[in-house]
This record gives structure tokens, C-alpha cells and sequence, in this order.
């Protein structure tokens, strides 16, 4: 195990192309007050093409999709670490209404809110709890690049 760390810390680190950029897009990403593609763009510099081939490279997603996992990991989190608001309660304030919420976790979850509500989840709550307190955020995806929980 040694040789294999020994190997990976002896490479020189390799230079990330556009590096500030991405920085820029992922510390925007997680501002839950951010709520459009064309707010992105104005935030971080560059056209929207620009921005778009970031993403696609750093994230492997577009724009749009990422702000839609980011309102989605918000509203999940606030969810789990609370259950007692119910889904109503813990809808992102960046969706338009509850089923613009319901299409988004279809997709992301591949069922609906109430089905994933009536299924146990002793072990995941336990450990966004520990998370939360330990790293201030409850899920990753909504740390700062530098780590660390956002506002």
C-alpha cells in the first residue's frame, strides 16, 4: 500500500486547465440565491459557451442540469436532517411550485417524494447528521470548493 501512495505522491501535480474558472462556477453553484444559467454566467465571467464547456469538462453536466441537482441536494438535505417539515416544508425556494420539485426528484430518484419518504433510512440520517456537524453541510454537493459548509 505504501508503493502504491508512494507512486501517486511522487507525480508531479498536474496543472488544471481553466482551473479558476471551474473554482468560480462550483463557489456560484452552491449560493442557493443563484437561480439561472444567465446569473451563473454573469457571476463567474466569460460568455455562456464559455461556461457551458466548463462545466461539461469539470462536471460533466451543463449548467442548467447542475443548478437543478443543487436546488434538488438542497431540498433533499433540508428534508432528511428534518423530516418532520414534510416535503412542502423543505422545498428549495429557487423551484417554481411542488411538482417543478416532484419532476426533478422523478428524475434524480427515479420515484416520486412519498415513496422515498415511506422507505427506511436509519443509516443515511445518521450519517447526514454526523456530517452536517462535523463538516457544516449535510451533503457534499453543497460545500464550498475549498471545503467547508456555504452560508
Amino acid at each position: 500500500m505504501a508503493r502504491i501512495s508512494d507512486h501517486f505522491l511522487a507525480r508531479p501535480a498536474r496543472e488544471v486547465p481553466d482551473e479558476a474558472r471551474i473554482l468560480a462556477i462550483h463557489g456560484a453553484l452552491i449560493d442557493p440565491d443563484l437561480a439561472t444559467v444567465s446569473q451563473l454566467v454573469e457571476r463567474t465571467g466569460g460568455s455562456l459557451r464559455t461556461i457551458e464547456r466548463a462545466c461539461a469538462r469539470a462536471f460533466g453536466f451543463s449548467p442548467k442540469l447542475l443548478l437543478r441537482r443543487q436546488r434538488f441536494m438542497r431540498s433533499l438535505a433540508q428534508y432528511l436532517l428534518d423530516p418532520s417539515l414534510k416535503w412542502i416544508g423543505a422545498i428549495d425556494g429557487q423551484y417554481h411550485d411542488q411538482a417543478q420539485f416532484v419532476r426533478d426528484f422523478k428524475q434524480f430518484v427515479g420515484m416520486s417524494p412519498r415513496q422515498y419518504a415511506a422507505l427506511d433510512k436509519p443509516i443515511i440520517g445518521a450519517v447526514m447528521h454526523a456530517r452536517a456537524r462535523f463538516a457544516g453541510h449535510a451533503v457534499q454537493a453543497l460545500d464550498r470548493p475549498e471545503g467547508g459548509a456555504a452560508r
